[in-house]
């Protein structure tokens, strides 16, 4: 009897072994498989070489606003003794609308937390100008002025991009640089109509934050942006009775700044 236990004890231990042999083969060659993965536990880490490439490729899409900072002189829109204004304007109240903007990317990696990345893209927006208050000696005489300004632009961003350390399949990120902005197409109505008329190139501060999301085909990008235009980008019109010249801060050279929004989704 005894030696029937001991030998069934010693066949339970065998098939115990072999039982724990077999469930560690079977995670060694899940590892195997799955060696692009760094484990921890259980739980896998996806794409962890992307990011040690040279170069790295992608396209983007988002949404965007354009709005304006407008620097008014001491005057106010009040006409100099003697003249006659085109414009009297005490206000000039701007509205952005939502556009969008679409383009690619090309990443260079400069060091382990450091990108410098060019993303050419094209972009479109719509802002509302409300001449509020406006009294015109003209055919716009008495009439409330609300001008619809439509922009195309070819945008060429140049950014540094600062990135943390990896958390699991996520990597917070801050990026800042310039960029440039191209307006497309002919002059607007409102140029041809000598209400306001924009310079064609534009050049800007960008800043922005976001999160790198690590998924198993692709890296996905949400991020926001903040645009700064670095120069006045409104012409002035040789008419001194136009209201660029009696409202605008001209001389200080500040003039109309543009000030943008973009929300964007990248995917690498």
């Amino acid at each position: 009897m005894i030696k029937k236990c001991f030998f069934t004890l010693i066949v339970l231990c065998f098939s115990f072994n072999s039982f724990s042999q077999e469930r560690g083969i079977k995670k060694l060659l899940d590892r195997i498989r799955y060696s692009d993965y760094n484990y921890r536990g259980d739980k896998p880490m996806f794409r962890q070489n992307a990011d040690l490439n040279d170069f790295n490729f992608g396209y983007y899409f988002g949404a965007y606003q354009m709005n304006y900072k407008l620097n008014y002189n001491q005057l106010l829109g009040k006409s100099s003794p003697g003249t006659i204004p085109a414009y009297d304007v005490k206000e000039v109240l701007f509205e952005p609308q939502t556009g969008f903007g679409v383009g690619f990317i090309t990443e260079l990696r400069l060091a382990n937390f450091i990108d410098l990345r060019f993303e050419p893209g094209y972009l479109y927006g719509r802002t509302n100008i409300d001449f509020n208050s406006i009294q015109v000696n003209s055919a716009l005489e008495d009439k409330e002025v609300i001008l619809q300004l439509k922009q195309s632009m070819l945008y060429l961003p140049l950014l540094v991009k600062l990135s943390s350390t990896r958390f699991d399949n996520f990597r917070p990120f801050v990026v800042a640089g310039i960029s440039k902005s191209v307006r497309l197409g002919a002059k607007n109505d409102e140029a041809r109509r000598n209400v306001i008329d924009l310079k064609s190139n534009i050049n800007q501060f960008e800043v922005g934050l976001g999160i790198d999301l690590y998924l198993p085909y692709f890296k996905f990008t949400p991020a926001i942006r903040a645009i700064y235009g670095r120069e006045n980008e409104l012409l002035i019109d040789n008419d001194p009775n136009h209201w660029s010249q009696t409202v605008v801060d001209i001389n200080s050279k500040r003039g109309l700044k543009n000030r943008g929004v973009f929300f964007v989704l990248t995917f690498e």
